[in-house]
């Protein structure tokens, strides 16, 4: 079995002379195997070997009792040791996440703090091939892709899996050749987790109606492995203009791709759902979490946080002085006044043509004119056109980013809008050549 795990690291190049070899030690079978293995591999590379056991807390008396196993069979064969207790019960109560998922954050984060104390540092785990068909077989049960099949990978940065070939019965005969006993953590006894109701009743089946089912999986997960490294290959070449035309693999995948980034969970349907806005190019935001949107423009994705105009409903008369600032905390943005310089006519960037000026002629506002944030609904009459718009179609037309509009300000009196954040001011009060230029102001907006 030895040549077995050594291929298997020189396979996937687990190991380089000089590395620290970390061993993750809970005192069960497959970890004990690891560690004997282990400390007659290491010297072949030039490499060094100490194990670190995580105590869950858990099991009370048994906890310590695998705790006390570890610390005895590290000194007996003299590998340098290390305990570390954590307190998954606590990790749950403050997180809300289950047990299982607690014991396995906290447990590679206790690794992961020892491996920072080493130069060249790696964690060997004791996954094995029966590990990885299960997780294979767990990860259907629950819905998956690709990457679901894909099994446990056998190195992930640091992270090491040397047994991942083997199977727990060589494991055990390895172990009986050696006359090293382990402990069993009687939670993997019962059948109250999904993965050991795998492990017990589903598994024997499969291997009844196929005795090389482990291996048959392990080669449907490294097919599967491929085929996901070379989609994984082709996203990082294309540029995001491309995706939107690319077959429904490479969009599902670039999308679930930046959800993972932005640790947003999505399964099958929402997935799809978002792939079918991306595949016909549309401007949409989808909620995907609190204030977590993915954004569509002309079919490329991004996800953003977008402060909701439902949250933050706001609405303040504006007087017209030169020099009054109103600031706007719940969107970070002030809205400057300011009256217009004698050269206001001859900037044809601010009066003709183009429809985002930001002048209005203040005789012509009707009534108490007033600052508030957009509205669905909302309509304005352009600048030099004689027609009402919805500012939305308006936005679209104008490519004004989705994330945007959230926070887009409308000035509006008795008679509608007459101002609007990017659209600038309405046919009724924008400034015309010979009008009383002390009228006239200018309204700018400066984000922070």
């Amino acid at each position: 079995m030895l040549d077995k795990i050594g291929k298997t690291i020189d396979l996937h190049e687990m190991i380089s002379r000089g590395d620290n070899i970390i061993a993750a030690l809970s005192g069960g079978a497959d970890s004990v195997c690891l560690l004997l293995a282990m400390k007659e591999i290491a010297p072949l590379y030039g490499a060094s070997l100490c194990a670190v056991h995580v105590n869950h807390s858990m099991r009370g008396e048994e906890s310590d009792r695998d705790e006390e196993f570890c610390r005895s069979l590290c000194q007996r064969i003299k590998i340098p040791f290390t305990a570390r207790r954590v307190d998954v019960f606590d990790y749950v109560r403050k997180t809300g996440k289950s047990s299982e998922e607690a014991a396995r954050e906290l447990r590679y984060g206790v690794l992961f703090e020892e491996a920072e104390k080493l130069s060249s540092p790696k964690i060997a785990c004791a996954h094995n091939l029966c590990d990885s068909s299960e997780t294979v077989l767990f990860n259907i049960t629950r819905g998956t892709g690709i990457k679901g099949i894909c099994g446990i990978p056998f190195r992930r940065d640091i992270i090491i899996r040397p047994l991942l070939d083997v199977t727990r019965s060589e494991i055990e005969e390895f172990l009986r050749e050696r006359g090293q006993d382990f402990v069993t953590d009687s939670s993997n006894l019962t059948d109250d987790y999904t993965r050991n109701r795998i492990r017990h009743r589903v598994i024997p089946e499969l291997v009844g109606i196929n005795e090389g089912f482990y291996r048959a999986v392990s080669r449907l997960s490294r097919s599967a492995a491929e085929d996901e490294e070379y989609f994984s290959e082709l996203l990082d070449r294309l540029s995001e203009n491309e995706i939107p035309d690319m077959p429904a693999a490479v969009r599902k995948r670039f999308i679930a791709k930046k959800l993972s980034e932005a640790k947003i969970e999505a399964g099958f349907d929402r997935i799809c759902e978002l792939d079918g806005i991306m595949k016909e190019r549309k401007a949409a935001k989808v909620n995907l979490s609190g204030d977590v949107f993915a954004v569509f423009e002309n079919g490329i994705m991004t996800v953003r946080k977008i402060i909701q105009t439902e949250k933050f409903d706001f609405s303040e008369e504006l007087v017209f002085e030169d020099g009054r600032e109103i600031f706007i905390p719940q969107f970070d943005k002030t809205v400057k006044i300011t009256r217009a310089k004698d050269d206001i006519f001859n900037d044809s960037s601010i009066i003709h043509k183009k429809l985002t000026n930001n002048c209005v002629n203040y005789v012509k506002i009707q009534g108490v004119a007033v600052l508030r944030n957009k509205r669905d609904g909302d309509r304005i009459t352009p600048a030099g056109r004689d027609f009402n718009v919805r500012l939305k179609k308006l936005y679209n037309n104008m490519k004004v980013p989705v994330e945007k509009r959230g926070t887009a300000l409308v000035i509006e009196d008795n008679g509608g809008i007459i101002w609007s954040e990017y659209g600038g001011a309405s046919e009724r009060v924008v400034p015309k050549k010979g009008s009383d230029l002390h009228n006239i102001f200018v309204i700018s907006v400066e984000e922070h």
